[in-house]
């Protein structure tokens, strides 16, 4: 027998050493090509006010009813006694605060009184909101016009406009620009008066309003209470009234 061939043999080894180089290269390659780490997980933020889920912990449609009912049918007093409950179960309950304040408002006839009393609530309501027990948006606008008309009755036109500047950042609504003419008017600035009586009549015209708010006073109804409105002295002498109501009766 003869002796096998080294060639066949060094052949052989030099196909293994050449695969070995190439598997070793293919994962060197891997490693210097491998994807960066992923980032780590960034913690999910969570509720640090007095309500955990965001917003204004309120009782069930069920047990707000009754309170809300009499305040609609102008049983105050009943009104009154039904949320002072409802506020001793809920503590972080914005809404039942507004409602207070509107209660409070429009339940007695010591009007600066009632004015005073409903502020405190609305306060209440306010801090709440901002701490991060969120109104809702029919909330949140009653609560901004709750405020105005309160400040608009002790005279004070300035407190009024922080929460009517509010309000306007948030809602397209007639009733907001004409208490703003209102609280113009009170703080002496008749050209602000006139261009949001003006915008009043605008947004009456052309039906525009929130919508969650079912039902608006007409332009009609506005230009009718202009005219006895006991803040619009200054602007029913101005000649600018005059051609406003011209333009839109003409129009």
């Amino acid at each position: 027998m003869s002796r096998p061939s080294t060639e066949g043999r060094g052949a052989s080894r030099g196909s293994v050493l050449g695969l070995a180089g190439a598997v070793l290269g293919a994962l060197l390659a891997c490693k210097e090509e491998a994807p960066p780490p992923a980032p780590a997980p960034v913690p999910i933020a969570t509720a640090t006010g007095p309500c955990a889920r965001g917003v204004s912990e309120d009782p069930t449609v069920g047990e707000f009813k009754p309170a809300q009912l009499a305040f609609n049918e102008k049983r105050y007093p009943d009104a009154k006694t039904a949320l002072v409950g409802l506020a001793t179960k809920y503590p972080h309950s914005a809404s039942v605060r507004v409602w207070q304040g509107d209660a409070a408002l429009y339940g007695s006839t010591k009007l600066i009184e009632a004015a005073d009393e409903s502020i405190v609530f609305y306060g209440q309501a306010l801090k709440l909101h901002e701490q991060g027990c969120k109104l809702s948006e029919y909330e949140h606008y009653y609560l901004r016009a709750g405020f105005a008309n309160a400040y608009l009755r002790k005279k004070d036109g300035k407190a009024a406009l922080v929460h009517l500047r509010a309000a306007e950042k948030e809602f397209d609504d007639a009733g907001i620009y004409y208490h703003s003419a209102r609280a113009h008017c009170r703080e002496n600035d008749l050209d602000q008066c006139v261009a949001y009586f003006e915008k009043t009549l605008v947004t009456a015209k052309a039906l525009r309003r929130p919508r969650f708010l079912r039902t608006h006073y007409s332009l009609a109804s506005w230009i009718s209470r202009s005219r006895t409105q006991s803040e619009f002295t200054k602007l029913r002498a101005d000649k600018r009234y005059a051609a406003l109501l011209k333009r839109f009766k003409d129009d």
